[in-house]
């Protein structure tokens, strides 16, 4: 039982914490907040609007995919195959999310 509230704490925690990033990203545009964005490479950025809403939306995806991954385990994890393959799901996910964000912010740079 305790391993499954340190799960929730720790995913419901990213989930929080992407869900702030990208309202931070992509509604009040604090872009500092983007990884690489500094003032030395802020001239490399063509669209600073397309790209604010690119991270915002990728934060949010990852946000509401960390706070139903508990919820998702809890159902369908009953056994350690089925637990795993969630957990490799979720990690899937996450690396394809990434590398998609990476091929579409070229668009946004020089």
């Amino acid at each position: 039982m305790t391993a499954k509230i340190i799960e929730i704490l720790i995913m419901e925690g990213i989930a929080l914490l992407m869900i702030w990033l990208g309202y931070m990203i992509g509604v009040k545009k604090r872009m500092e907040f983007i990884a690489g964005y500094n003032e030395t490479t802020a001239d490399r950025v063509i669209n600073k609007d397309g790209l604010a809403r690119l991270i915002a939306r990728v934060c949010y995806l990852v946000g509401i995919a960390s706070a139903l991954m508990p919820v998702a385990t809890a159902l369908f994890g009953t056994t350690n195959a089925s637990l795993m393959q969630w957990i490799g799901g979720y990690g899937g996910f996450i690396v394809g999310v990434v590398a998609l964000t990476l091929l579409q912010a070229r668009e946004y740079t020089k």
